[in-house]
């Protein structure tokens, strides 16, 4: 008796344990595949979605749609612009957004690989041309989304008669009174690489480029010009910086740093039939005025950007309406942009 319920025990628990294995091999969490969140594709190829989606594209949450993802790094005028897309977006239309910050050389490649839909920080033709050269024939131009200006800034204070080009940097006493140092942002960026080059170029072999981030960069300027110390940063506009110091940009004779850049978006191939037509469009018809950007980065600075950008969607209900819609409102039947520029000024 005691044999046959031994057997009896022991054939139960096998069965109970192949199915436990034929459950988890079909159901189970993680055991089929990589996940489909954003670490797992931005690590290799991308994968098909469930439903046959493409990696950036499926289902969002609370039944919207779709979910569109827009790289980003952490630059003062892209985290305004992505975050402004986003909100409207969101307001607007059916989709999730979601903004994936990440260095600027693994958006390009991850956009040709269909892990993010669009970025929103193609700086062309100079600044981001390397990148852009290998995946050009793999993305969807959309078009410019404002203009702007990459190069080496000095407070205006510095006088022009001892510092107003790059090769006056040669100059060993120069070198000293600058410490030693120019002032740089991260070291993926178009701005440092092409910063890199221009060290070479000019010959500042008594000067080193020194990495760091955005933000460091401007807290290096702002203790140099509370100090009325005499400081090179490697800069860009638009940014909020410009609108609280007086700065001017050194000449560049060799133009190793560019000139005037437009900043495009960037999209994923097939991007226009993933969504509904309105996105392609809004993204088209997406322009920032650059002194409209500037006040904006400004605001973001002294209240937050989520406070900057929602002041700005206030003020600008024109402009808004025709990224949105391709229409343009007649002066009376709202507020034109000369009443809203004059509103955002008092207000």
């Amino acid at each position: 008796m005691r044999g046959w319920m031994h057997w009896l025990i022991m054939g139960t628990a096998g069965g109970l344990a192949v199915a436990l294995l034929l459950y988890l091999f079909n159901c189970g969490p993680g055991l089929t595949g990589p996940s489909d969140g954003p670490t797992a594709t931005m690590q290799g190829a991308p994968t098909e979605a469930p439903g046959g989606l493409p990696p950036a594209a499926r289902n969002g949450a609370n039944g919207r749609g779709t979910t569109l993802r827009i790289g980003w790094t952490a630059w003062s005028d892209a985290e305004v612009v992505s975050l402004l897309a986003q909100r409207l977006l969101e307001r607007h239309t059916r989709l999730d957004v979601e903004r994936v910050m990440t260095d600027i050389g693994i958006q390009y490649q991850s956009v040709a690989n269909g892990d993010l839909d669009i970025m929103l920080m193609a700086w062309l033709p100079v600044t981001h041309r390397s990148y852009w050269e290998k995946v050009r024939d793999r993305v969807v131009n959309l078009g410019v989304l404002y203009t702007g200006r990459l190069g080496w800034v000095v407070p205006d204070y510095v006088p022009r008669e001892r510092l107003a080009a790059i090769p006056d940097l040669a100059d060993p006493e120069m070198a000293r009174r600058l410490g030693g140092r120019i002032q740089g942002i991260d070291p993926g960026s178009g701005l440092m690489q092409a910063s890199e080059r221009a060290m070479e170029a000019y010959g500042l072999a008594d000067l080193q480029l020194v990495s760091a981030s955005g933000a460091a960069m401007t807290a290096v300027l702002d203790r140099a010009i509370r100090n009325r110390d005499w400081v090179v940063v490697t800069a860009w506009r638009p940014h909020w910086i410009f609108a609280q110091y007086d700065l001017r940009f050194l000449e560049d004779p060799e133009n190793v740093l560019g000139g005037e850049e437009r900043v495009h978006a960037i999209a994923r191939r097939g991007f226009q039939t993933a969504f509904p037509p309105q996105v392609a469009g809004f993204f088209s018809r997406f322009y920032l005025p650059e002194e409209e950007l500037a006040r904006m980065l400004l605001n973001a600075q002294e209240s937050s950007p989520e406070a900057a950008v929602d002041r700005y969607i206030r003020k600008h209900p024109n402009r808004i309406r025709y990224w949105l819609t391709g229409d343009i409102e007649e002066a009376a039947d709202s507020p034109t942009a000369k009443d809203a520029e004059r509103s955002e000024s008092t207000g």
